[in-house]
């Protein structure tokens, strides 16, 4: 017994792994003022398809309690923690004239399959900075497109075309592996967080940008938010 307890301290010792030297940073976005009145979205293009009753904008998700959906949650600055993997398969789906997800994190070098599952042509059009654009009709003949590689971390903007107003996303390429996106009720974790101070980014298309600070020491540190629309 005491042999094996030995040989586990030294492989732990050897590949500088500590049971408390990793945490995770959970928590809650929520809206911080009352909520305001969404305009809803008049279905008037391949009802048979997309459906011909009025939709709720997806710019700001609320729960009942206000917690925020579709905020990015980025930790900056992370050292000797794990690594950002490109490889991974990444889906950004089309059905029923609505993008899934709304908003999609791309480990930046990676690319995506783009899959349309509607019996209608859709058409996928980003609007980077930095990135390769994208502007491809996608009939039913063509149910799957691959993106370019995503080079540059940034935010991108994404439409259909042919329902413009109805379909829009966001792609979020990101140069840490240490970002997330908060879920329906606005609730967040990020885990395998090395000890230590950082500063954590907090976007959504609506509410704007805002950062905290944080210390993990092992366990789960706990960060809740309340944004606000911006001003200007």
């Amino acid at each position: 017994m005491k042999q094996s307890v030995f040989v586990a301290m030294v492989l732990v010792a050897g590949f500088g792994i500590s049971p408390v030297q990793a945490g995770s940073v959970s928590g809650t976005i929520k809206l911080g003022v009352a909520a305001p009145e969404m305009k809803m979205i008049k279905v008037d293009k391949d009802t048979a398809v997309c459906g011909s009753a009025d939709r709720a904008p997806e710019k700001l998700i609320l729960s009942k309690d206000k917690g925020v959906a579709n905020a990015v949650i980025t930790i900056k600055g992370v050292t000797g923690g794990k690594s950002l993997d490109a490889s991974k398969k990444i889906e950004f789906k089309q059905k029923k004239c609505k993008f899934d997800p709304h908003v999609l994190v791309i480990p930046k070098g990676a690319t995506i399959d783009i899959l349309n599952g509607d019996p209608i042509t859709h058409n996928i059009h980003t609007f980077p900075k930095e990135n390769a654009p994208l502007n491809k009709a996608q009939p039913t003949s063509l149910p799957k497109i691959t993106s370019p590689k995503f080079e540059v971390a940034e935010v991108i903007k994404v439409q259909c075309d042919i329902h413009r107003g109805l379909m829009s996303a966001w792609f979020v390429v990101a140069d840490s592996p240490y970002t997330v996106v908060s879920d329906a009720s606005g609730n967040f974790k990020i885990s395998d967080v090395p000890d230590g101070t950082y500063q954590v980014e907090i976007w959504h298309e609506a509410l704007g940008k805002e950062t905290k600070e944080i210390t993990v020491k092992g366990g789960d540190a706990k960060l809740d938010v309340s944004l606000s629309p911006k001003k200007g």
